[in-house]
């Protein structure tokens, strides 16, 4: 089967869309080789190596708009020179004008909510991802409950839609004790620490994170710091208002986006993980944490639960008191945070990329036939 996948994305910083477009070619590579055509900008893209075809953009796309302008007008007759069975956008929209048969992911829905996305990300997603799922042969949904989401306003899709989770990459082990010493000492970490891994950005909930911590910390008189990392978003004022008003405002440290080798042992070297998000399609970072041994606390809401299962405390996030109260007891139970970092990595080891390459391609075979 010759499969053509739109990579665009594939052009930054791992997170979201980016870091599931690049651990689904590189699952799909050795399955498919040549076979896998891979679109992609002039930009620095990751995947160099797998064997695989990488097909450039034929002019430069410095911005969204002329990436738009390349995938609806140049893709889908590069998509046919290729011959494809089936093409796979990993990332909510369809060239138009394609002929074959084609499968779009969609991660999640948030984009209809003007209050969690930018207005002008909201007008150009809303419309031709509606179009995408209109048009597409299969839809895949990382979760039961985005596919629920999408079922609530487009009914008519059930019977193309099928759900394939994500999965942790095989390097998110527990690290060894040299790997988070050396870790720490390269960011700059002494002493315990409750991480956050995530964008800044409003639905991550970080204002009631700092707010919950803080009340811990000062009740209890733990000598943890609360480390955030992850790269900058959009409207972060809530979040630096909570973090200037903080009493505690000297242990917390933000550390912007770590690089990729530094994330098992970051995540392993912390005492808890905290992932308190308002909306989650899927969640990977707390799946990663649980791999890497360290016990974690995140929402009993959106797709959260059914990626955590038993093996992480759920907390209501708008519960700041409930969250806080959470943090402190994990904290100051070492015997109810190791039961949970020993459950971690059971449960991740649920969601390999190895299975979502072998479900994404049974979702095409369907597709082409």
């Amino acid at each position: 089967m010759k499969v053509a996948l739109m990579g665009r994305s594939l052009r930054g910083r791992f997170s979201g869309v980016v870091r599931y477009t690049h651990e689904l070619v590189t699952a799909l590579a050795p399955r498919l080789g040549t076979d896998l055509s891979v679109f992609v900008t002039r930009a620095e893209d990751g995947i160099g190596g797998l064997g695989i075809r990488r097909v450039r953009a034929p002019f430069p796309t410095p911005n969204e708009y002329a990436r738009a302008a390349w995938e609806q007008s140049i893709v889908p007759l590069q998509v046919a020179r290729l011959g494809a069975d089936v093409f796979h956008s990993p990332n909510y929209i369809l060239p138009l004008a394609l002929r074959c048969p084609a499968v779009v992911t969609v991660h999640d829905l948030f984009y209809l909510d003007p209050s969690l996305h930018r207005l002008r990300s909201h007008l150009y997603l809303s419309a031709l991802s509606s179009l995408a799922i209109g048009k597409a042969r299969r839809i895949i949904c990382v979760s039961a409950y985005t596919r629920d989401r999408l079922l609530q306003h487009h009914p008519n899709a059930e019977a193309k839609v099928r759900v394939v989770g994500e999965g942790v990459d095989a390097r998110f082990v527990p690290p060894s004790a040299e790997a988070v010493s050396a870790t720490r000492e390269r960011l700059g970490l002494a002493g315990p620490y409750v991480l956050f891994v995530g964008t800044v950005e409003p639905r991550k909930n970080l204002d009631r994170l700092v707010r919950a911590f803080s009340a811990a910390v000062l009740r209890s008189g733990l000598p943890h710091q609360l480390v955030i990392a992850g790269g900058a978003g959009w409207r972060a004022a809530p979040f630096r208002a909570a973090l200037n008003a903080s009493p505690v405002r000297d242990r917390i440290r933000v550390l912007g986006y770590v690089a990729e080798e530094d994330m098992p042992a970051l995540y392993g070297g912390a005492d808890l993980f905290v992932f308190p998000s308002l909306e989650e399609g899927f969640g990977l970072p707390p799946l990663e944490a649980m791999a890497c041994g360290t016990a974690v606390v995140t929402s009993c809401t959106s797709a959260l639960p059914e990626v955590v299962g038993d093996a992480a405390a759920l907390v209501d996030p708008l519960d700041e008191g409930a969250l806080s109260s959470t943090i402190e007891g994990l904290l100051g139970s070492g015997r109810r945070r190791r039961a949970l970092a020993q459950a971690g990595p059971a449960q991740a080891a649920r969601f390999s990329w190895e299975r979502v390459a072998d479900q994404t391609l049974a979702v095409y075979a369907e597709a082409a036939a």
